[in-house]
């Protein structure tokens, strides 16, 4: 086992006893009250995935690069027992195209799934949907709420909006 995988290895074993404690201890809040995300962070920037918007989190595993002029598309991976496009989360979000480490990956879709590249993978946290809020500015696409979380403010990146372009863009065969 290679030291890259066993630290990975180590990581998923912590998240999910991370995740499964939290269903453990008694909440305060109902949970039809809170909203449930996947914290990441990317370039810096603190965002949230909503846990009803996506299938799974998995341990990125190998990635078969493609040539491709689909922005974001970093290749093919196979997981569990499917071939599944990956596509750069930062990328789709508008941040320059770079080296980045994929280390965990955001599975989306029923029908044609996909997967979503996550460099910065911080956890799960739930979040009073008291606290999620439109923003007051224009902020970077797909990102249609904000969330508090404690002292910081996560965006809250709409995995149906990204979705949705990623396969109207693909739908699309130039003559």
């Amino acid at each position: 086992m290679t030291e890259h995988s066993a630290s990975a290895a180590g990581r998923l074993t912590a998240l999910r006893q991370e995740f499964d404690q939290v269903f453990a201890a008694p909440d305060a809040t109902p949970a039809e009250d809170q909203e449930s995300l996947i914290a990441v962070r990317i370039g810096g920037d603190r965002y949230g995935l909503s846990v009803r918007e996506i299938t799974g989190v998995a341990v990125a595993g190998k990635l078969v690069a493609l040539p491709s002029r689909s922005p974001g598309l970093l290749g093919l991976a196979g997981i569990r027992g499917a071939v599944v496009p990956v596509y750069s989360l930062a990328v789709l979000l508008g941040y320059p195209k770079a080296g980045e480490s994929v280390r965990w990956l955001a599975l989306c879709g029923a029908r044609e799934p996909l997967a979503l590249a996550l460099g910065n993978f911080e956890g799960y946290i739930r979040v009073p949907k008291s606290a999620l809020y439109a923003p007051d500015r224009e902020t970077r696409k797909h990102i249609h709420q904000l969330a508090q979380t404690g002292g910081d403010i996560r965006a809250l990146v709409s995995i149906t909006s990204l979705v949705s372009e990623i396969q109207s863009k693909a739908a699309v065969r130039p003559r």
